[in-house]
């Protein structure tokens, strides 16, 4: 049986494998505010550092859940935050509701 996948593109397998991580789910939540930031500011904000945050950022990108533009900057890929201030991100396989996420 292969992998699901939706019209985005995203493995609901990838995303859950992906989403294992307690700092995946911060890094997320900080990004679903729908700002642009280098790597350096989301460690900052989630207080990790940003050489063991790198591994991190890769694994969202690869699995198309982050996307990074020329200035290296992260962020959601377009059109896929439904909402900034409740922090809703639509993968179309499945809504993320990011505004209670905690540090744990």
């Amino acid at each position: 049986m292969g992998e699901m996948t939706h019209g985005g593109g995203i493995s609901a397998v990838v995303m859950a494998q992906v989403l294992g991580s307690a700092v995946r789910w911060r890094i997320l939540k900080v990004l679903a505010r729908g700002d642009a930031l280098l790597t350096v500011e989301v460690a900052e904000e989630i207080g990790v550092a940003a050489s063991s945050l790198s591994r991190h950022m890769r694994l969202l990108l690869k699995a198309g859940m982050v996307t990074q533009n020329r200035a290296g900057q992260y962020g959601l890929p377009e059109g896929r935050l439904v909402s900034a201030d409740e922090r809703v991100v639509d993968y179309g396989i499945c809504l993320l509701r990011l505004k209670g996420v905690t540090r744990s």
